[in-house]
């Protein structure tokens, strides 16, 4: 089914500031003389320190100043005009959402003098009620996180908790609710999944600038969930080259003894030893590779502009590797059992009796067509059956499609170790399978920044990863293989119109594609039902239903796998348009957006 969601058209009005675009930052504030009163004109101009990108404004007609939809980072600011000193800020550091308000103050004397202003700026939000908190680079990488996951950085902010619900939702909760409500984005455009609240694309923590989570009091411009909002921003590149390249690895072989396996064997240790109990002493086998690259800078292959490098480049790659032991033990029909021949499990020391006061050996067998009544010597009405002889069933009884299963030895493996009898004199735990639960998974980031001038500004990125799981069965061939691919991407275009209206119009499109749940036997074509001759059961091969039913037998382990494959293919486009600007005090937005899904 195709859905459409459509965002209403939304407005905001707002005194003294405009809310920071998704995504973006917003510096403003007022210049003024020495006096107090409003300096008309004043040019404002912020250019970041890392890539050179510089926008600019003028006060209006009461001191009042709004720069939108700044990207998160580093900024020097310049404050001019004819009679006062130029004023100087360096080293303002915007970050995601937010709304930074600076006043200035400027001095009477000649532009060609300049002061610098010391000490932090007051960034401070005089107009976002929203709470939550940004994480910043630093935090990023300098805290531990297992697996590199940045959604782990969560718990950083005050009202986010463990939280449940939804597949795949990240594992925390804002606002009492559950964690597939919560709303993710990158770069200011969706990364949620549109049907179970999954983040689409998760970036790795080198691809990452800051994010930021608001948890309650967001503005009109969020939507699609009532929990947190959590917003990332991706690096650019910058005048400067910067690359990194790593690798962590996990591995048994540095595992040490643990404290009370005194078992434990020096190495080399053979973990396919025949000896069981040598072969428990060996470390299970795990093996864990996760490993990548980062490099971003200048692109020279892009001409200059008026002397300098105006575009700037950034990628990302990680790759994932995991594979750990699985040993499982089952038990399974013994080769007599497999023939219809059940005497060892005939019990000679009790007896029990039925309703006409036969005797039989515990564990007897009998046959279900010969059900008939009978009257007890209380005389009540009781049913009974005829016994097996000699706990044998005979070929003629026996189920056609039972005997082509139990003797295909491929579907339902023969045991592989003595294993152990049970009460019932089964067999118990006579089979032993080892193969490997395997995870892997590669991601790729790559984004590119350009500016054509102070008044045009153009980004996008485009991330992707693909992974691929599998976790064996209880016997060989009926494992589960989950294959799963996303794609997102982002392009912005920001445009200055004016000295007191900013347009900006960005592009979201986010993919999902998945086969999971799905069975070796699935994807081997193989046809179960019409090679066994099963009845009973709705089939339809023709269209693609192949593979094996799940088999639960009493006293044995049950093997198949009948979980049918899941496809999931989700396409959601969103297109949004964001206008800023000022008249007198007021500082205004206008915008809308869709999501196709």
């Amino acid at each position: 089914m195709r859905r459409f969601n459509v965002l209403t058209l939304t407005f905001l009005f707002a005194v003294g500031i405009c809310h920071a675009q998704l995504g973006t930052a917003t510096i403003s504030g007022a210049v003024t003389d020495s006096s107090g009163a409003a300096v008309v004109g004043a040019a404002i101009g912020a250019v970041n320190t890392e890539t050179g990108f510089r926008r600019q404004t003028v006060a209006n007609a009461i001191g009042q100043y709004n720069l939108p939809g700044l990207a998160p980072g580093q900024y020097n600011l310049t404050i001019e005009h004819q009679g006062f000193k130029k004023a100087q800020q360096k080293g303002l550091t915007l970050q995601v959402d937010q709304n930074a308000r600076i006043d200035i103050g400027l001095e009477v004397g000649q532009v060609s003098e300049s002061i610098e202003i010391q000490g932090a700026a007051p960034l401070v939000e005089t107009e976002a009620a929203a709470l939550g908190a940004v994480v910043d680079m630093h935090k990023i990488l300098a805290l531990p996180l297992n697996g590199r996951n940045f959604a782990q950085l969560a718990f950083l902010v005050p009202g986010v908790n463990t939280g449940s619900g939804g597949g795949g939702a990240e594992g925390f909760s804002a606002a009492g609710l559950r964690a597939d409500q919560n709303a993710f984005q990158i770069d200011g455009t969706s990364n949620s999944d549109s049907f179970q609240g999954r983040i689409t694309v998760r970036p790795n923590i080198d691809a990452i600038q800051e994010f930021k989570i608001q948890t309650n009091n967001y503005s009109a411009e969020f939507g699609k969930g009532g929990g947190a909002q959590v917003n990332v921003i991706t690096k650019s590149g910058g005048k400067e080259f910067h690359g990194g390249l790593w690798e962590f690895v996990r591995n048994d072989a540095f595992q040490a003894r643990r404290f009370f396996d005194t078992n434990r064997r020096a190495f080399p240790c053979n973990p396919s030893d025949p000896n069981l109990a040598l072969r428990a002493a060996c470390a299970p086998p795990f093996h864990q590779n996760q490993y990548g690259f980062n490099l971003g800078g200048p692109m020279f292959l892009v001409p200059k502009s008026q002397g300098e490098r105006k575009t700037f480049f950034f990628t990302t790659y990680e790759a994932f590797r995991q594979s750990r032991g699985n040993a499982t033990l089952a038990t399974v029909p013994s080769v007599a059992q497999r023939n219809g021949d059940f005497s060892q499990n005939l019990l000679t020391a009790t007896t029990v009796a039925d309703a006409t006061g036969r005797t039989f050996r515990r564990g007897q067998i009998f046959d279900p067509r010969s059900s008939r009544a009978v009257t007890d010597a209380a005389g009540r009405a009781r049913f009974v059956r005829d016994p097996f002889v000699n706990n044998v069933i005979p070929q003629s009884q026996r189920d056609p499609a039972a005997v082509k299963i139990l003797a295909d030895t491929t579907f339902v493996p023969l045991a592989n170790i003595t294993g152990s009898t049970g009460s019932n004199g089964n067999p118990s735990n006579n089979f032993q399978d080892g193969r490997s639960v395997t995870s892997n998974s590669d991601q790729f980031s790559a984004r590119l920044d350009h500016q054509f001038s102070p008044n045009d500004t153009v980004f996008g990125r485009f991330s992707w990863q693909d992974s691929n799981a599998y976790s064996p069965n209880t016997f060989p061939g009926f494992g589960t293989v989950d294959n799963q691919r996303q794609v997102n991407l982002t392009v912005s275009y920001t445009k200055v119109l004016n000295p007191t209206m900013v347009n900006e119009f960005r592009l979201g499109y986010q993919g999902w594609f998945q086969i999971g749940a799905v069975s070796e036997d699935y994807l081997a074509g193989q046809d179960y039902m019409t090679k066994f001759a099963i009845q009973g059961l709705e089939y339809a091969p023709k269209a693609g239903l192949l593979g094996s039913p799940t088999f639960a037998v009493t006293g044995f382990s049950g093997w198949g796998n009948g979980t049918g494959p899941n496809f999931t293919r989700n396409h959601t486009f969103q297109p949004l348009e964001i206008l800023s600007f000022n008249r007198g005090k007021h500082f205004m937005k206008v915008g809308g957006e869709l999501r196709t899904v």
